[in-house]
């Protein structure tokens, strides 16, 4: 984990940095396991002056993986959509939350892309429950775009410190990343 965590940091500041923390942010909102903050958080703190711009980046390609994964499960749920579900064993949430979406889409997708919740999920499910995708996309432009705002500013804010923080504890740092996701599945558990 700290092998990962050395190469996010030198990322952070590389020429690279905008295509790592856009290319997370797509792939997290279709099958990804991990979210895209422990990457924003860093580039954010390591460039605190760019802040808003990483937060529009990190938040435009967490809309357009939306999409990817929307119309996995609109298109490809059987094929690819099943067996991503399955991976996450949330087979049994799912459909529950397809009949959920269908009465309540705009404030699921709104509530859902703010937690820990994974996102994909919910993404898959509005492309199978068919959710018209007007709605689909403002939900998650306003869901993604406040979520990684508000992350930004935190770390735009609190830069050297997050910083320090992770330097210093960064085993623990790595492992809250980790116990996030599940938490967020435990939360899909619970919650659909």
């Amino acid at each position: 984990m700290e092998k990962i965590y050395d190469w996010m940091m030198k990322q952070a500041v590389s020429k690279n940095a905008l295509w790592l923390l856009a290319f997370v942010s797509f792939i997290e909102s279709s099958f990804f396991p991990l979210p895209p903050d422990p990457v924003l958080a860093i580039v954010v703190a390591k460039n605190r002056d760019k802040a808003v711009r990483y937060a529009v980046i990190c938040s435009a390609a967490s809309v357009l993986g939306g999409f990817l994964g929307y119309y996995i499960g609109y298109a490809f749920f059987e094929l690819i959509g099943s067996k991503i579900l399955a991976f996450y064993g949330q087979v049994e949430n799912f459909n529950r939350l397809t009949v959920n979406l269908n009465k309540w889409a705009f404030l699921l997708i709104c509530a859902k892309g703010l937690t820990p919740i994974p996102y994909k999920i919910v993404t898959i499910a509005s492309g199978l429950a068919k959710i018209d995708l007007c709605t689909f996309a403002i939900a998650s432009i306003i869901t993604r775009g406040a979520r990684f705002l508000l992350l930004s500013l935190i770390c735009k804010s609190f830069g050297e410190k997050i910083l320090n923080f992770i330097e210093k504890y960064k085993k623990l740092t790595l492992y809250l990343v980790v116990v996030s996701v599940i938490i967020g599945f435990l939360l899909l558990k619970l919650f659909m």
